[in-house]
């Protein structure tokens, strides 16, 4: 992990060159998910969330940290970003950006998981493409340049799956049992209905995770759904990265 000087060195050059498009996500209860951050109306969590949890119960991820929005229809820069960083041909900037947002993430805020569920991280693991795909992920590349702890978890990735943004345990597989009291970080690129990540969540507590934590780089937002629109125009215009991701405020 990165050590204070070089946080700060990245915190001040994430702000200078992304922080007038990337916005905190805001936690507050009965207007944005509890679990993801989308905007609800009157609701705890948003109609996926809730599916999950109504299907799955305490084997879901015990906490979710997204570090950003990203608005997936208009112009909209991180959600170009998003989709830059792993191009075909990557666009240098993007994956210069996410990568300073996430080990960013990383460096501020794992142990804030940690803190929070009372039982700090000992593994870290990346979500790989549903079906596989050759070579490496470009995230985990990024998180594996100065990943949360030592000890990595290996997801592997189904074959087929009938529909990959669902949350099931069958989507991905550990290949050898986790230690006694295991908190695993997970670590994502992209939420939009957080089936992805929620499924490396079934497949580390089938393991044996005491404790699982979801960090992810983006909370994708579709700006003309519901009341999306006046959301986002809502949103703080300095984007600060020691907001902690998991409360929404000061770190815990």
């Amino acid at each position: 992990m990165l050590d204070a000087v070089a946080l700060r060195r990245i915190q001040d050059a994430l702000v200078t060159r992304a922080g007038g498009y990337l916005r905190n996500p805001i936690r507050e209860r009965l207007a944005t998910c509890s679990v993801c951050t989308t905007p609800v109306s009157g609701y705890v969590r948003c109609l996926p969330c809730s599916k999950h949890l109504a299907a799955h119960g305490p084997d879901l991820a015990d906490a979710v940290a997204p570090l950003t929005y990203a608005v997936g229809d208009g112009n909209h820069q991180a959600a170009y970003m998003m989709r830059g960083y792993k191009a075909t041909r990557p666009v240098n900037e993007h994956v210069i950006v996410v990568s300073m947002l996430t080990w960013l993430g990383i460096g501020l805020h794992s142990g804030c998981a940690g803190t929070l569920l009372g039982l700090p991280v000992t593994h870290w693991t990346t979500v790989p493409s549903l079906p596989p795909k050759p070579g490496e992920h470009p995230f985990r590349r990024i998180v594996a340049a100065s990943p949360p702890t030592t000890f990595e978890v290996l997801l592997s990735a189904a074959a087929e799956a009938d529909d990959p943004r669902e949350a099931t345990h069958s989507h991905f597989t550990v290949p050898r049992a986790l230690p006694p009291r295991a908190h695993v970080l997970i670590l994502d690129d992209t939420w939009a209905k957080g089936g992805h990540a929620q499924s490396a969540a079934l497949a580390v507590r089938n393991a044996g995770a005491e404790k699982v934590s979801i960090m992810v780089a983006a909370r994708w937002i579709k700006r003309g759904y519901a009341d999306n629109e006046r959301f986002l125009a809502s949103l703080s215009m300095d984007y600060d990265p020691l907001m902690c991701p998991w409360t929404g405020a000061a770190c815990p």
